[in-house]
C-alpha cells in the first residue's frame, strides 16, 4: 500500500471514529439528561399522587379496599395511571392499561421509593413505586409516566445524526483528499528528484518552502545531492587525472626509449667514428638519466599514498640546518647564491620529506636559471610560514594553477635536457598536504616565483 492510502485512510478512520464517538456521547447525554428530568417529574407526580392516597386513606380508610368502590370514581383522584397492591402483593386497583412487572414484596419499614423503566409495545413508561402506610392498611402505590417522547426525540435524533454523518462524509473525503495530496506531494517529488538522480542528472534539486519537517527532508535531500554531485564531480576529475597522468606517463617513455632504441639500433648495426660513438653514448646515457629520475619521482609519489606518516615537533633552524647540507652543493654546482633567514619557531614535520619537498623546489628554481634561491620563515597568525623564492624566469599567471599536475611542465624541451619530467611540484604539493600545510604558488612570468608554505602550531588534526 503506498504511502497516500495509508495517510489517506488513517485521516477516514480518525475522522469517522471520532465524529461518530463524539456524536453518540452527545446524543446519549441529551438522552441521560432528558431522562433524569422526566424521573424528577415521575417523583413529584408520585409524591403528589401519594398524599392523594393518604388523604383517601386518611378521610375513609375502607374506601380503598370497598368492593363497592367504583375503578372511576377513584380514578378521577389521581394525574396520572396508578396500581394499588395489598400486602399480600394483590392487586386492588388499576388504572393502567397493563399492569407493570413489579416485585410486590416489600418491608413496611424500608423507606425507600423505587424507580424503573419499562417497554411495553411502543410505549416507554417511567414506574414509581412505594409503601404508604397508615393506622389500618398498608398500600403498594405504583405510579406510571410516559416517557415515549423522550424515546422517540432520541430515536430521532440517531436517525437525524445518520444523515449528517452521511452528508458530512460526503464534503469530508474530497477534503481529506486533498489535503492527503498535499501532505504527500513534496515526498513525491523527493522520490521523483531521487529517480532522475539515479538515472545521472546529479543537478537535480527540489524546491520547497516551510520549515516542517518535509521541508527538512527537502532540504536535508538537496545537501545530499549537492554532495554527491560534488563528489561525482572529484571521481570524474580524479578519473580524468588518471586518464591524462597514464597518457603523460606513457608519452614521456615513448620518446626517450624510441630514442634510446634507435641509437642502440644505430650502435649495434653501423659502423661509426668515435665521435659518432660518443655522441649516440651520450644521448642514452642523458636519455636514461631522465627515466630514472622520473622512476623515482613517481615511486616517492605511489609511496606518499600508502604510507601513514608521524609528524614530530622540531625547530625550524635546526631542520634548515641538516638540509641546506644539501642545497649547498646543488646551487654551487650551477653558480647559485643561496641565502637563508630564519626565525625561531618549531614545526611539526617528517624530516625525510620536508627535505625532499625544499630539495624538489630548488631543483625547479636553479632549472628556471635563476641566479640566487632565498629561503626564509616567520610565525604568522595561522602558523608558521616557510618561503622559497628565486629570480629565474618565472611562471605564467595562465598556468599557475596546473603547475602542481603531474607530468605538466612550463617549458617541456628546457625540462627535459635537464632531466625533468613534470614530477616535482605534484610531489611538493602531495608531501604539503600530509604536513596540514597551505601551499601558496605567486609569480608575475617574468621575474621568479616565490612558493609559501604555512604550517600550522598544531601539527593537524592527529597532532598535538
Amino acid at each position: 500500500m503506498k504511502l497516500f492510502h495509508k495517510i489517506f485512510l488513517c485521516f477516514v478512520i480518525i475522522f469517522g471514529v471520532t465524529f461518530s464517538a463524539a456524536g453518540f456521547l452527545l446524543i446519549n447525554y441529551a438522552y441521560h439528561n432528558s431522562i433524569e428530568q422526566e424521573k424528577k417529574f415521575a417523583f413529584q407526580e408520585f409524591q403528589y399522587n401519594k398524599y392523594i392516597l393518604q388523604s383517601i386513606l386518611y378521610s375513609d380508610p375502607e374506601y380503598i379496599t370497598s368492593s363497592e368502590t367504583e375503578n372511576s370514581a377513584l380514578n378521577n383522584n389521581f394525574t396520572v395511571p396508578v396500581t394499588l397492591y395489598d400486602k399480600e402483593g394483590k392487586c386492588i386497583f388499576s388504572s393502567m392499561s397493563a399492569l407493570p412487572d413489579i416485585d410486590t414484596s416489600y418491608s413496611p419499614d424500608s423507606g425507600s421509593i423505587f424507580f424503573k423503566i419499562e417497554q411495553n409495545g411502543d410505549k416507554y413508561s417511567i414506574f414509581v413505586h412505594d409503601v404508604i402506610s397508615s393506622d389500618e392498611h398498608e398500600i403498594y402505590l405504583v405510579t406510571e409516566t410516559d416517557i415515549s417522547q423522550v424515546v422517540d426525540k432520541q430515536e430521532m435524533m440517531h436517525n437525524y445524526f445518520q444523515r449528517i454523518y452521511m452528508i458530512i462524509l460526503c464534503v469530508v473525503f474530497p477534503a481529506i483528499f486533498l489535503l492527503t495530496g498535499m501532505i504527500t506531494a513534496p515526498i513525491k517529488n523527493v522520490s521523483k528528484a531521487a529517480k532522475r538522480i539515479a538515472g545521472g542528472n546529479y543537478s537535480e534539486r527540489i524546491s520547497f518552502s516551510g520549515h516542517d519537517e518535509i521541508c527538512e527532508l527537502a532540504d536535508n535531500f538537496n545537501q545530499m545531492a549537492e554532495r554527491v554531485e560534488e563528489k561525482i564531480d572529484e571521481l570524474s576529475g580524479i578519473a580524468k587525472q588518471k586518464e591524462e597522468f597514464a597518457a603523460n606517463f606513457a608519452h614521456e617513455l615513448k620518446t626517450p626509449m624510441t630514442s634510446v632504441i634507435g641509437y642502440a639500433d644505430m650502435l649495434y648495426q653501423k659502423d661509426l667514428s668515435r665521435e659518432q660513438v660518443k655522441s649516440a653514448a651520450y644521448y642514452i646515457w642523458n636519455e636514461g638519466m631522465r627515466l630514472e629520475a622520473l622512476s623515482l619521482k613517481l615511486m616517492d609519489l605511489f609511496v606518499l599514498d600508502k604510507q601513514d606518516f608521524k609528524l614530530e615537533k622540531m625547530d625550524v633552524k635546526e631542520l634548515f640546518r641538516d638540509i641546506s647540507e644539501g642545497i649547498y652543493p646543488v646551487c654551487k654546482k650551477n653558480g647559485v647564491i643561496f641565502h637563508m633567514g630564519l626565525e625561531n619557531g618549531k614545526i611539526y614535520v617528517d624530516f625525510d620529506l620536508l627535505k625532499t619537498m625544499i630539495l624538489n623546489m630548488v631543483d625547479n628554481a636553479v632549472k628556471a636559471d635563476c641566479s640566487d634561491i632565498w629561503i626564509v620563515g616567520k610565525a604568522g597568525r595561522e602558523g608558521y610560514v616557510i618561503q622559497i623564492a628565486d629570480n629565474g624566469k618565472g611562471i605564467p599567471k595562465n598556468e599557475l594553477g596546473r603547475i602542481t599536475e603531474a607530468f605538466y611542465m612550463v617549458d617541456k624541451s628546457r625540462s627535459r635536457k635537464q632531466h625533468g619530467a613534470g614530477i616535482g611540484m605534484a610531489l611538493v604539493a602531495k608531501i604539503a598536504a600530509i604536513h596540514h600545510a597551505k601551499m601558496k604558488i605567486e609569480s608575475d612570468g617574468k621575474s621568479g616565483t616565490v612558493l609559501s608554505f604555512t604550517f600550522p602550531f598544531k601539527g593537524g588534526p592527529d597532532n598535538d
